[in-house]
């Protein structure tokens, strides 16, 4: 499989501060890989790169064979890559077919009226919330406004898709729900990258994983060899438990 993005010799200083040191690692079409570490290891900082929130301080992301290092998140979005957030981001004054209308009006190809309410139903449904398009997004609960999240970001049509701790705060059957739907959009042929805590998540999801500590890549390979590495433990766990 060949790399639909790579990212290397990644550098973000904000001020006297690195927040990732020089990070190399790729993702093939078709892959879902965990970019894993503990808090304030810098995951979500490369994710703003990758998406266009931050520009990079130095290196270089490879999008296919573009360029995208820098480019506003715009730019970016029309070249194929969609996110979702830590913290759920939804329109609450909007209803929640509105929230996904208002995703496919900004795609590299919207469309619009009729057909642009048929796209957003069918997105809905794809993410399990057929028939929800007339309530309100801000009466959603937790799990369903992260469902329709997915459904705007799905909206972009991406080619990799970032993936911010969406499973956070799920309870077991949501959990297992949210898997189930990352699954679907492998099968379909979706590269994805995300961002975990819940390791039977990355376990259940990923092939491979990318770990960092302290803005540094400590693990990159095969999904459980990667959580085994005593430095991975170390760096989750503590030296005591290496």
């Amino acid at each position: 499989m060949s790399p639909l993005v790579r990212v290397e010799n990644l550098r973000k200083q904000f001020g006297g501060l690195t927040a990732v040191h020089d990070l190399d690692f790729s993702v093939a079409e078709g892959e879902i890989v965990a970019l894993l570490g503990p808090n304030g290891s810098g995951k979500t900082t490369v994710i703003n790169m990758i998406s266009g929130a931050f520009a990079p301080t130095a290196g270089r992301i490879m999008f296919g064979e573009t360029n995208i290092s820098g480019l506003p998140a715009h730019r970016i979005a029309h070249h194929g890559v969609a996110r979702t957030f830590q913290l759920v981001r939804v329109l609450p004054s909007l209803t929640v077919r509105q929230n996904i209308v208002a995703a496919v009006a900004f795609r590299r190809e919207p469309v619009w009226g009729q057909e642009a309410e048929a796209e957003a139903e069918r997105l809905l449904s794809d993410v399990g919330l057929t028939g929800r398009g007339p309530e309100m997004a801000q009466d959603l609960t937790y799990i369903d406004q992260k469902r329709m999240e997915l459904a705007r970001a799905l909206a972009a049509q991406p080619r990799l898709l970032l993936l911010d701790e969406w499973l956070s705060g799920l309870n077991p059957t949501e959990l297992r729900v949210g898997i189930e739907l990352i699954v679907s959009l492998r099968d379909r042929g979706m590269t994805v990258l995300l961002v975990e805590h819940i390791m039977e998540a990355v376990r259940a999801l990923c092939t491979r994983a990318v770990v960092m500590n302290v803005g540094r890549k400590i693990a990159d390979g095969p999904t459980a060899g990667v959580l085994a590495d005593k430095h991975v433990v170390s760096a989750y766990l503590g030296e005591g438990h290496a």
